[in-house]
């Protein structure tokens, strides 16, 4: 079944507010920067995961009247990562670099399927 706008109008839900500043993205840009230098572009592939799980985590639902009635929570774990991480990195070495168009998307997908709202009341 599928909730139409007025539906989530009337359950409570109006919007998704971000609270990811500026100052935290830049903190994250440099870590994985360094990161990725460090081991020599692996770093990279998990990067991605990271800033869209970061991104989520930091994210509310949030009622009609402005208050926060939910939260974002993406429960990814490091061992899912690795074994997507493995498959995308051998289709990016076959493919010449591009898999890598697809592998931002199939990122973007994968946090999504393991993100849920949790109730904050």
């Amino acid at each position: 079944m599928e909730l139409e706008s007025n539906d989530l109008r009337q359950i409570g839900f109006q919007n998704l507010k971000c609270e990811y500043s500026l100052l935290e993205a830049l903190g994250f840009v440099v870590l994985w920067l360094i990161l990725s230098v460090i081991t020599l572009g692996i770093g990279s592939f998990f990067a991605i995961y990271y800033f869209y799980k970061t991104v989520l985590n930091k994210t509310f639902v949030v009622d009609i009247d402005g208050r926060k009635i939910g939260k974002l929570s993406c429960d990814l774990t490091l061992a899912e990562m690795i074994g997507h991480i493995l498959i995308w990195i051998l289709l990016t070495i076959i493919t010449l670099g591009i898999g890598l168009i697809f592998y931002a998307f199939r990122t973007f997908r994968m946090v999504l399927n393991r993100t849920e709202i949790t109730p904050l009341r």
